[in-house]
């Protein structure tokens, strides 16, 4: 897109390398350090900025912005969907979602979830209080199809970009962890109160820029919004490639069909020292464009933690669960098993 993209990140990738025109890795949320940083790159503010997962939930007001062009949320709009406003304005633009409250019994068709919930962390099936320090509340389980909806907005325009499936990891106390994503057709009856549905969030928390929902259809086809993701998400390369460089044009068109693309997260069976790997295979799909996320040189990682996200297309009739377990198993042999008789993870 003609951009020089200066990142300041937490973690490591070898595609933030290739990318980038500079680099800043912080280690905590620091405000006057990311503050610090982005004067230095920007001192007159006139550069585009964008705050991604990560950051933009910690970050307490909107002066970071200044007078930037902010390509995504305020954080003080991410604060109020991260809270119990987010109820509130269900309610009154009367928008279907599964019934909440603050007290509730464990195991009883019930999920414990915290206001900072993403990607299916911090959702739980059972908890227990003493051990738990989050703001949490309770949420009725709803059986059914859980469909994110991808959509830009600008000013008071909104362009539904694609709708995705969720897939999830098989954890019985975290049962929401996400595993990826792949593109769905939806009826146009489903599409029809998805728009309802973003057109109403869209304008009232005015967003801006990319954003999705995330949804579950029950068997009656009643559409319930689980949660609002107020910026980029899992979903951002796939995007890119079904809209290349029009991604961010609000008024262009898609002359095709979406094409069947998916994301897969590849999570770590224990932790994981880069330096006690497979380098060479790393090094090896560097050029890849169906991997994003690769570690990075003296990355270590923690049991379930994500490695990388692999990228794929398929067909109309492939079972997406299997191949979701063949990528995540062809992956960890090549990169952690190389040598049957040792193990390469600690």
């Amino acid at each position: 897109m003609n951009y020089d993209v200066y990142a300041i990140h937490k973690y490591n990738s070898s595609l933030i390398h290739k990318y980038c025109k500079k680099n800043y890795i912080i280690k905590d949320n620091c405000y006057q350090k990311i503050t610090n940083i982005i004067n230095e790159i920007d001192p007159f503010q006139k550069m585009e900025i964008l705050i991604g997962s990560g950051f933009i939930e910690e970050i307490q007001n909107n002066k970071l912005i200044g007078n930037r062009l902010n390509r995504g949320n305020k954080p003080s709009i991410i604060h109020d969907i991260k809270s119990k406003k987010f109820f509130h304005m269900m309610a009154k633009n009367n928008i279907n979602h599964p019934d909440w409250k603050l007290k509730a019994k464990p195991n009883n068709g019930w999920l414990i979830k915290s206001h900072s919930s993403f990607g299916g962390q911090k959702v739980w099936s059972n908890y227990s209080q003493d051990n738990l320090t989050e703001e949490i509340y309770f949420q009725k389980i709803i059986i059914g199809q859980h469909i994110s909806v991808q959509f830009l907005v600008e000013k008071t325009k909104i362009k539904i970009l694609c709708f995705c499936k969720q897939h999830f990891l098989q954890e019985e106390s975290r049962p929401f962890i996400i595993s990826g994503i792949t593109t769905i057709s939806l009826k146009e009856k489903i599409k029809r109160k998805m728009l309802s549905i973003t057109e109403k969030i869209s304008k009232f928390y005015s967003l801006n820029g990319l954003n999705s929902i995330d949804t579950v259809i029950d068997s009656d086809e009643k559409v319930y919004l689980i949660e609002i993701n107020p910026r980029p998400g899992l979903a951002l390369k796939l995007l890119s490639k079904i809209y290349g460089k029009k991604l961010f044009e609000i008024d262009s068109k898609l002359n095709k069909k979406i094409p069947n693309l998916g994301t897969v997260i590849i999570y770590s069976p224990k932790n994981f020292i880069y330096k006690n790997c497979n380098r060479s295979f790393l090094i090896y799909l560097k050029n890849s464009n169906q991997y994003s996320e690769l570690p990075y040189k003296n990355d270590h990682l923690r049991k379930g933690s994500p490695i990388c996200l692999k990228h794929f297309s398929f067909s109309k009739n492939e079972n997406l669960e299997e191949k979701f377990k063949k990528i995540t198993y062809k992956f960890l042999k090549n990169l952690l098993y190389e040598n049957k008789y040792k193990s390469n993870i600690v």
